[in-house]
């Protein structure tokens, strides 16, 4: 990625790019319900942090980022 993106962006895309292909390896009654909403959700996260990075008032992005990410972190320790 580019010097100028953020680390937290970074982190989120390169957690992303190695995510993805685990979720694959879920048996196949989970792949398509639980797999799929923990990919939703780690890209709503990417969404927010990307949002934070490009406007004035990060503060309200960055809590929601936050706030989504504890939530998804939770579940795919569950999920593993």
């Amino acid at each position: 990625m580019a010097a100028n993106v953020p680390q937290a962006v970074q982190s989120c895309h390169e957690l992303l790019l190695w995510l993805i292909p685990q979720l694959d390896k879920f048996p196949r009654t989970h792949r398509f319900t639980l797999g799929e909403r923990i990919e939703v959700g780690l890209l709503e996260v990417l969404e927010l942090l990307v949002e934070a990075a490009y406007t004035r008032n990060k503060e309200a992005s960055l809590r929601r980022a936050n706030l989504c990410a504890s939530a998804w972190g939770r579940i795919l320790y569950c999920a593993w």
